[in-house]
C-alpha cells in the first residue's frame, strides 16, 4: 500500500481528500495535520509516501517547511492543494509533484496521483498493492510485469516467470500502471514499454509487438498511435 499523510487546516478539505483517497485501494491514510508543526512531525514520525498539503497553514509556511526537510521526506511525493494559484512556482521550486486547486475534482485528483506515483518511481521503491482474483493480496514492482491481457473484468499479469490472476478491468488497470511506462497496443493487451524488443510490421498500422522475452503479441489499428511511438519511450496513449 502507498502511506498518505492529508494536512489541511480546515476540516472540511481534509474531508473532501479523505473520500477521494478512499477510491483508491492501493492508497492508505496514516494521518490527518491540521498545522504546519504537526506536519513537520508527522513526515519525519510516519515518512509517509505521498502528502497532499495545503500551501497556508497555522504554525508556518509549508513551503519553508520542504525547504528544510530532512533525509525523512526525500523519498516523499508532495502534492500541494490550495485555492491561491499564486503559489505554483514555489510549490514546485521545492520540487512538488503537482499543485492542486480547490475545488477539487475527481479527474484532476487522478491526474495529481498519478504524477505522485511517478515521482515515487523516480527515487525508487515504488510497489503496486494487487488484489488477486482468489483475495489475497500482493506487492509487486511495476517493472517485474511484462504484459499483461484481459479477460472479462479479470487481468492476467505475465511476468518473466509467472503470471497473476487480477479482479480488475483493462481501462481501470492502464490508468493505474500509465505513469510507470506501460502502453495499450490492443483492446486485450497491454505493454510494459522499456521491454519491448521489436515492432514488426504486419498490415494496414498494425505490428507484431516483440517482447523481450519472446513473446508476440498483434496489435490493432484502434491503438497505432500509442504502438508507433512505443521504441520512443513516450507515455501511454
Amino acid at each position: 500500500m502507498t502511506s498518505v499523510l492529508i494536512v489541511d487546516d480546515e476540516s472540511s478539505a481534509r474531508a473532501r481528500l479523505r473520500t477521494l483517497i478512499e477510491r483508491y485501494d492501493d492508497l492508505s491514510i496514516v494521518g490527518e495535520c491540521g498545522t504546519t508543526e504537526e506536519a513537520r512531525q508527522q513526515i519525519a514520525r510516519l515518512a509517509p509516501e505521498i502528502v497532499f498539503l495545503d500551501i497556508q497553514m497555522p504554525g508556518g509556511s509549508p513551503i519553508d517547511m520542504l525547504r528544510g526537510a530532512g533525509p525523512s521526506a526525500a523519498k516523499t511525493a508532495f502534492v500541494f492543494v490550495t485555492a491561491h494559484s499564486t503559489f505554483a512556482v514555489d510549490a514546485f521550486d521545492v520540487d512538488a509533484a503537482d499543485y492542486l486547486l480547490k475545488p477539487l475534482t475527481a479527474t484532476r485528483f487522478a491526474k495529481a496521483v498519478a504524477k505522485a506515483r511517478k515521482k515515487l518511481r523516480a527515487v525508487g521503491g515504488t510497489r503496486l498493492s494487487l488484489r488477486q482474483t482468489d483475495g489475497r493480496v500482493v506487492a509487486l514492482a511495476p517493472e517485474e510485469i511484462v504484459w499483461f491481457e484481459a479477460s472479462r473484468n479479470n487481468l492476467t499479469l505475465h511476468l518473466r516467470s509467472a503470471k497473476l490472476e487480477l479482479r480488475t478491468t483493462m481501462e481501470a488497470f492502464c490508468q493505474r500502471v500509465a505513469p510507470f511506462g506501460f502502453k495499450r497496443i490492443h483492446r486485450s493487451f497491454a505493454v510494459n514499454a522499456a521491454l519491448v524488443r521489436e515492432l514488426e510490421p504486419w498490415s494496414h498500422g498494425e505490428y507484431v509487438v516483440i517482447m523481450d522475452d519472446g513473446t508476440r503479441l498483434n496489435s490493432s489499428r484502434t491503438f497505432r498511435t500509442g504502438v508507433a511511438s512505443l521504441l520512443d519511450g513516450e507515455e501511454m496513449s
